[in-house]
């Protein structure tokens, strides 16, 4: 199954269940128009995206909007973060979510900002990142899920190498109970 369809199905069955009302989706620009498609004509949930004529006609009211598709560079922009973090919503997906690895950018920023109830990270790219970059990622998840990057980096980092885990069955454990990796 690819990643949105996988999502989709997530979404379909959290918003049949009554567990989410409102959705972003924060994807890159290039992917918005296949998002919707491929929510509307799989799903048969109608979403609009910053592509739409509503955006640039009325940009208040559309991050209000029930369903939303946007890019990530667009909801960050200043004209447009403070809207997109003063809402609530119920679902946050993130795709190519490992644009989010380091915390240091305004894009973890921003999805670190959005007010949530749940948020479901996306990405193709396998993470052979160092661990700090997963610690942050994962802090968007579960925050609290490994305490601080101190405590992280003591308990699963090798000294010395920031590549290579320290305490990996624990580790893994961890990660199980907020990532589905799927091959």
């Amino acid at each position: 199954i690819g990643k949105t369809i996988e999502a989709g199905l997530i979404i379909k069955e959290t918003k049949t269940r009554g567990m989410v009302k409102n959705i972003l989706i924060l994807a890159p620009s290039t992917l918005g128009s296949q998002w919707k498609e491929e929510m509307r004509s799989t799903f048969d949930i109608e979403f609009i995206t910053t592509g739409d004529i509503e955006f640039s006609r009325d940009p208040e009211s559309f991050w209000k909007q029930q369903f939303i598709i946007a890019s990530i560079n667009t909801a960050k922009r200043n004209s447009n973060i403070q809207k997109v973090t003063g809402q609530f919503y119920d679902l946050v997906v993130v795709d190519e979510a490992h644009h989010l690895r380091n915390r240091n950018t305004l894009a973890w920023a921003l999805a670190n900002r959005i007010k949530k109830k749940f948020i479901f990270l996306l990405t193709a790219t396998p993470l052979q990142n160092n661990l700090v970059e997963l610690f942050n990622l994962i802090t968007l998840l579960k925050p609290g899920q490994f305490k601080t990057e101190k405590s992280f980096r003591q308990e699963y980092v090798e000294k010395g190498s920031l590549k290579k885990p320290a305490n990996k069955e624990r580790l893994r454990e961890l990660l199980r109970d907020v990532m589905i990796r799927n091959t």
